[in-house]
């Protein structure tokens, strides 16, 4: 089972991804008129606005529960202007046997890649399928070390502490979020922990999920390293979806890249 796969009842409640994240990735993928990957793609939230928009997609994610998702968003749709396929698979392993003119991996999935190995894999996976002039675009976390202190400060012995509370889709429940996180210096893992509740209007239990996430945080400078030894020429480099240049405050980091 995939760490995503209890994720799926909730995550489009909870994760609702960055702001002018998902129009960014359609406008891009109608500005680069080919095929477009989306690696990640989950339950659909920008592989669907996508190919709403007529783009001929391909999503792939790991995860057969946020697949089975998107698959119930898209019969709701019942047409789309464009098209799109899911295909279950590892976005560090994966041979589709063709190229794109676009690849996309929003909401910094390439954080679930968790070791250098897999990372280095998956770029060397986006530069076989990527057409010469097509574009790549990703966007991580911009750590910092001043902003790790203040997680770890945060999250002193991993107290769980409210996160959210939101309105079932499926009822008249309400679902409360707790989240609590652990910093691996060593390994720069973020290693989370989640607990959902879904309570009634007296506040009774109705139902209590325990989930996990685990991330990966690398420095501007490591990825910079790691993009060009990865056969890539960084063609821009943005702190937001707006395209402000990265710099030292920027929480976000979104790379365009092209391959060399």
């Amino acid at each position: 089972m995939a760490e995503f796969d209890p994720w799926a009842d909730y995550y489009d409640i909870i994760h609702r991804g960055l702001p002018g994240e998902a129009e960014y990735y359609v406008e891009e993928s109608l500005r680069q008129g080919g095929e477009t990957l989306e690696l990640g793609c989950g339950t659909g939230r920008v592989c669907i606005p996508m190919a709403m928009s007529g783009v001929r997609v391909t999503g792939l994610d790991i995860s057969a529960g946020m697949l089975a998702v998107c698959r119930r968003k898209v019969r709701l749709l019942k047409r789309l202007k464009g098209s799109l396929t899911l295909i279950q698979g590892d976005m560090s392993r994966f041979d589709l046997g063709r190229r794109f003119q676009f690849i996309a991996m929003p909401y910094r999935a390439f954080m679930h890649l968790l070791t250098p190995e897999t990372q280095s894999d998956c770029l060397a996976c986006v530069r076989r399928h990527l057409n010469p002039r097509g574009r790549f675009v990703l966007n991580l976390w911009a750590a910092r070390p001043s902003a790790i202190v203040t997680a770890r400060a945060a999250n002193v012995n991993e107290r769980l502490r409210r996160a959210g509370r939101y309105a079932a889709p499926w009822g008249e429940s309400t679902l409360l979020h707790s989240h609590a996180a652990r910093y691996d210096e060593f390994r720069q893992l973020i290693l989370e922990r989640h607990v959902i509740r879904e309570v009634d209007s007296a506040g009774k239990t109705l139902r209590r999920d325990e989930l996990s996430l685990t991330r990966a945080w690398l420095t501007p400078r490591e990825m910079a390293h790691l993009v060009l030894r990865s056969g890539f020429e960084i063609e821009g480099l943005w702190g937001d979806f707006e395209g402000t240049p990265l710099d030292a405050d920027s929480n976000e980091m979104i790379w365009v890249l092209r391959p060399r």
